[in-house]
């Protein structure tokens, strides 16, 4: 008993740090441009919150997590982080680029302690695994202000689950001495393997579910929007809230599993820096 407790307890603990990847991304960008500049100095900063997400992307239900983090930078480009893996990123002049190796979090087909994403309202659906990621992207910053930036989720392992790519933009809409808030607007598109995945339902999958069949194509699956606001305490403490919403697309939409074609979200992180 005492050996599936520390089981239970490590996989929360896990999937509670992949949270933080899944969705604080999609707010990492429009706050980018408030972070320290630590070019040449080693810095590490972790931090603790918690959230309210859907239990899946679609799905009528949400459930609160608690949110962990940690990620190290050496100052010359190269990073360990929960929200983006192992990696390098550079810097020249207005343009950047980051390559990352990292783990996309599955899908359990009933909700559970020991897996962030599943519902009971995927029974019959079979469990989606993970997969080791890379993460690539590009950005530019027009006027100082704005960045645009394009992105690809490459499958390494379980190359099934597919491959999806987001573009999007993102500003700083207010910064003073304390406080930074940005806007992120993206869009992502998944090819046929990606959205089969985890918006299709197969012959199978029907018959133990009940769900009709179907087979999306790949196209644009997603659109998002965020805002973000970083509070800083002092020179060692912070406070970070997102609040976003995801408007599903195309075939993702239309998907039987999907019960809200829109899903808000909300994460807020007490972050301490070494």
């Amino acid at each position: 008993m005492d050996s599936l407790l520390m089981k239970t307890t490590v996989h929360t603990r896990i999937a509670s740090v992949l949270a933080l990847f899944s969705i604080v991304a999609v707010s990492q960008s429009a706050v980018a441009q408030t972070a320290p500049d630590n070019k040449g100095q080693a810095s590490t900063v972790v931090g603790f919150g918690a959230g309210y997400v859907p239990e899946y992307d679609g799905a009528q239900k949400r459930r609160a997590i608690p949110v962990l983090f940690g990620e190290y930078r050496n100052g010359e480009g190269f990073f360990v982080s929960s929200m983006r893996g192992i990696g390098m990123e550079k810097q020249a002049g207005e343009f950047g680029v980051s390559a990352a190796l990292s783990y996309r979090g599955g899908r359990k087909d009933q909700r559970s302690n020991s897996s962030l994403f599943g519902s009971d309202d995927l029974k019959g659906m079979g469990d989606i695994p993970g997969s080791a990621v890379a993460n690539l992207e590009v950005s530019t910053l027009l006027a100082g202000q704005v960045k645009l930036y394009a992105g690809a989720n490459l499958a390494l392992s379980n190359r099934d689950n597919g491959n999806s790519f987001k573009f999007g933009v993102s500003r700083l809409i207010f910064q003073t001495s304390a406080d930074q808030v940005g806007l992120d607007f993206s869009a992502e598109y998944a090819d046929r393997k990606f959205n089969q995945t985890y918006f299709g339902v197969t012959a199978q999958q029907s018959q133990n579910s009940g769900y009709r069949a179907y087979s999306p194509k790949a196209g644009l699956n997603q659109m998002s929007a965020s805002i973000a606001w970083n509070h800083v305490i002092d020179s060692r403490w912070s406070v970070r809230t997102m609040a976003g919403v995801t408007q599903l697309t195309g075939d993702a939409a239309n998907s039987p599993i999907v019960k809200n074609k829109v899903n808000p979200m909300l994460i807020s992180t007490v972050n301490y820096r070494f």
